[in-house]
């Protein structure tokens, strides 16, 4: 319908009983001809408002989020909910998975949050604003009841956390279309939100638990500890989807346990697009950290390359299933995301194997402490 002439959009409108139909329609007529622009029901965003009303009562939640939105309608205590995530020393991040988010470390007013919500969250479905700001207030209640429900978690990212949500509908669906996360009520969106933050159930298959803990941002204990450890050891300093953290000057800028580095290291996961690589990068640095943990003789010559690993675990991983499974190799890595961690053919133990190679293979030298030398 946007190409059609707005007289045209006017008569479908007088046409049109069904109030999905409607809200599209005026949609089209608030982005084209304004909020005041005349329809049979007084102006747009008056006509706008009756069929959000008539949608409420109705329990029609996909319609009346999309009016809500297209109202430029906000939640009274939003700004409160986004402080009682600060306060527990996490940041927010709004905005769609897969597009620009905006990082809030601090308080914002009402307006602000308003305008970030509407400017960030409208990219490829306008219902997402109001989901975000529902989601907001969701997380600000559990994380002030609850808050070991986001251990692990540094980033609160609400796009990611809708992405999971999708991701748990399309799992529980099975072969039969997902629910639509916008048609779901709003007591069973913060449900759905509340089963994605239990800790990973151990009957769920890997690729599941890594799609959901990667899209929660969640990390292992000790997790961002292990990353300046690592960083000790590798003078040229860490590589993943084109993010570059140096040895230096960060190792002198900052302390171990301060948040600054934490949010460094985050800030260079943050270029991952995928969040079950994502994933799967946090467990290959928990094993880099536990292989020099173990060899205290041995440090990176070259920068580490995570990419640049993970590719070659799987090549190892694809060679081992061609030739006991009698697969074709293939570039599709879902079978290495859904194999398990631990185990004579985990992921860690192909992950182990190039980071030993790596250290192994002519960029290492003896490091100052080893005791070892002969005089």
């Amino acid at each position: 319908w946007k190409n059609k002439s707005t007289h045209e959009i006017l008569q479908k409108l007088n046409d049109c009983g069904c109030l999905a139909g409607q809200t599209i329609l005026l949609g089209i007529l608030l982005k084209r001809e304004g909020p005041n622009f005349i329809t049979m029901e007084g102006t747009v965003s008056d006509h706008i408002e009756r069929v959000y009303r008539r949608a409420g009562s109705k329990k029609l939640w996909s319609v009346v989020r999309r009016a809500a939105s297209l109202l430029n309608k906000v939640v009274d205590s939003l700004a409160p909910s986004i402080t009682n995530v600060l306060v527990q020393g996490k940041q927010v991040t709004l905005g769609a998975f897969g597009h620009e988010e905006e990082v809030i470390s601090n308080p914002l007013s009402p307006r602000v949050i308003k305008n970030i919500i509407y400017y960030k969250c409208n990219t490829h479905d306008e219902r997402e604003a109001v989901i975000q700001q529902e989601l907001v207030i969701h997380i600000g209640w559990i994380i002030s009841n609850s808050p070991e429900l986001f251990s692990g978690m540094l980033k609160i990212r609400i796009g990611w956390i809708i992405h999971a949500m999708e991701y748990e509908l399309q799992v529980r669906g099975g072969d039969k279309p997902a629910v639509d996360l916008y048609q779901l009520s709003p007591s069973e969106v913060k449900q759905l939100l509340l089963d994605i933050l239990q800790p990973q159930q151990s009957g769920r298959c890997w690729l599941n638990r890594r799609q959901i803990d990667g899209s929660l941002n969640r990390t292992p204990p000790e997790f961002y500890d292990r990353v300046w450890q690592i960083l000790e050891r590798t003078p040229n300093g860490i590589v993943v989807a084109g993010k570059h953290l140096p040895q230096q000057p960060t190792l002198s800028d900052m302390t171990m346990y301060e948040m600054n580095f934490s949010l460094l290291v985050e800030d260079m996961l943050g270029n991952i697009d995928q969040p079950k690589y994502r994933q799967i990068i946090v467990e290959l640095l928990m094993v880099v950290s536990i292989v020099l943990e173990r060899n205290p003789e041995l440090e990176f010559q070259d920068k580490v390359d995570l990419d640049r690993l993970v590719k070659e675990a799987f090549h190892e991983f694809q060679k081992d299933e061609s030739r006991l499974k009698e697969i074709e190799k293939q570039d599709d890595m879902t079978s290495f995301y859904n194999t398990p961690p631990l185990g004579k053919r985990g992921t860690c133990s192909y992950l182990t194997k190039v980071v030993m190679n790596s250290l192994l293979e002519g960029e290492v030298k003896p490091s100052n402490e080893d005791s070892c030398l002969v005089s």
